[in-house]
């Protein structure tokens, strides 16, 4: 498969893409202009999986854990395995007038401790908003998902996310 692609430098990021009660957790970003899973750059000396779990709770003050496949544990700290993303992508940003891709490790999360609860749909979680990036953050029921305007790729790895999460909520009704 040959990708087409622009000749400008790539950037790692991480986001964390949050699904309860049939719902998803989306922050209206500013520099975007639209509603994207809450992300960005991976710092020093961090993992990919921080940085997304660092992410969420930077951009909306909600606490989330990484839903993946059992990994091994070598407990070795100098070769070890690190949790399965849901995706990796790459989306063209611009930042301080430069052109960069930004290679986002995608992960699939719920709110940390709450996952039986989520099942039922009965929880309470309001997400704070972080107003240096964003206008906005909140639950975003998937059956409204369709009213919002989502940055690029958000549709498709929400359709990955419902797919592997094995969600009850019925993916040919999610009109995205």
């Amino acid at each position: 498969m040959n990708i087409l692609k622009h000749n400008i430098p790539s950037h790692f990021t991480a986001s964390g893409l949050v699904l309860g009660a049939n719902h998803i957790l989306l922050v209206n970003h500013k520099r975007i202009g639209a509603w994207v899973p809450p992300g960005g750059h991976i710092e020093i000396a961090e993992m990919p999986h921080e940085a997304a779990i660092r992410e969420v709770f930077e951009e909306t003050g909600i606490d989330v854990e990484i839903i993946s496949e059992s990994i091994p544990n070598t407990e070795d700290p100098d070769a070890f395995f690190l949790y399965n993303p849901l995706c990796l992508q790459s989306v063209k940003a611009i930042e301080n007038g430069s052109e960069y891709y930004h290679i986002d490790i995608v992960y699939l999360c719920c709110p940390k401790g709450l996952f039986s609860k989520l099942l039922t749909g009965n929880y309470q979680i309001l997400p704070k908003i972080n107003t240096t990036e964003s206008h906005d953050a909140r639950w975003i029921a998937l059956s409204d998902i369709a009213n919002f305007n989502l940055a690029k790729n958000v549709k498709e790895a929400l359709h990955l996310a419902i797919k592997k999460s094995n969600s009850p909520y019925p993916l040919e009704n999610l009109k995205i």
